[in-house]
Order: structure tokens, then sequence, then C-alpha cells
């Protein structure tokens, strides 16, 4: 797995990444079309502080997105992640990212938020050396609808503990992704069809 800095082309593959069936009801409201979530990355691009990845295979098909944001000293929030589900490359993607964190951006310690009800990703943040530190009521919407937050928090000295047992699970989920992207026909990719909808 890879990560690279979002682009402005993006725009339509972040918007069909967030409208999959698995994703609504566990992330917060967003862009819709693809002229919104442009002009929300024109924002992010002025903005200091805020990484947005791009997760890609190694040939270079985009399969997710990833971010480490509203830093704060050696503090910085992780999250924005999405992968497409038939992938398998959650957890190499957040283990890159967590390495990318601490080893190159030097932080001491990644917060956490996650919709109360997405249980699965509360035990991937727990298997993750994460521990739950609190939580925020109805403080995102959901659909229109206020939903609650737990929040979690993942120290350098933590992760250093928990990275060589996590490691062999994201090797063998890498190779997931290698044998997903072999099997993947050339041509077009489903957000393709949205960019032709927005003409």
């Amino acid at each position: 797995m890879r990560l690279r800095p979002v682009r402005l082309e993006d725009a339509a593959f972040i918007v069909w990444l967030r409208s999959l069936d698995y994703v609504k009801g566990n992330v917060g409201d967003s862009a819709t079309s693809i002229a919104s979530q442009e002009v929300w990355l024109k924002k992010y691009f002025e903005r200091e502080g805020d990484y947005y990845f791009i997760v890609e295979t190694p040939g270079g098909i985009p399969v997710g997105t990833h971010g480490i944001y509203d830093l704060q000293g050696t503090s910085a929030e992780k999250g924005r992640h999405i992968v497409r589900p038939e992938v398998m490359a959650g957890v190499p993607a957040g283990f890159v990212a967590t390495d990318l964190a601490f080893e190159r951006l030097g932080l001491s310690e990644l917060r956490a938020t996650c919709v109360s009800t997405n249980v699965a990703v509360h035990s991937l943040h727990r298997r993750s050396g994460y521990k739950e530190v609190g939580i925020l009521r109805a403080a995102q919407a959901i659909n229109g609808k206020p939903v609650d937050l737990l929040q979690f928090l993942l120290t350098a000295e933590d992760w250093s503990r928990v990275r060589e047992r996590i490691l062999p699970l994201a090797q063998l989920a890498g190779t997931h992704v290698l044998e997903w992207e072999k099997a993947q026909p050339g041509g077009s990719q489903p957000w393709d069809e949205i960019k032709k909808m927005a003409g």
C-alpha cells in the first residue's frame, strides 16, 4: 500500500467512496457532489497541519482515503479512513499512516473519533493500541441526525509496543491487495460514471 497526497482530480473518487452503502451511517455528512467536494479540497489545500491522502495499490489504483489533521503541537487527529471493502486495504493503509505519523511527522500521539455505532472500527482501534478516552454527545450529524462520537488515543509509546504484533496482519492483508489488483481489468473505474454525470 502507498499513500499519496490528495489532488483536486480525486474529487469524483472521494464522492463515490463516501457514497458506498457500508459507509453511510458511519461517517459524518460531507460534500455530495464533485463540485462541492472540489470546493472542500481547495479550502483544504490552504490549511496548515492537515494531511489528506489517497490510499493506492502498488500499481496506482485508488482504493481509499486517510487523513492526519488538526495538528496541535505533537498531537494530531487520525481519520477520514475509508477503503473499498472488497480490497481489504484497511489494516495495511492504517499501518502505513500510523508509521508516517510517528516516524516521519514526529508526533507523540494520535487522536481518533468514531461514530458510536461503528463497532467494527472501535474494535480495530483497540487492536491497534488505541485506548478509549471519552465520548462526545451529539457531536456529529449523519443523515441530518446528531450522533455520539467515541474518542480514542494512541501514543507513540503504545504504538511501539503493538507495531510488531500488527505487522504480520498488515503484510498478509497487503498480499490480498496485490491479488485483488492483479485481477482488475483495465479501463475505467466505477467513479468515472460520476464524472460523466457531472458533465
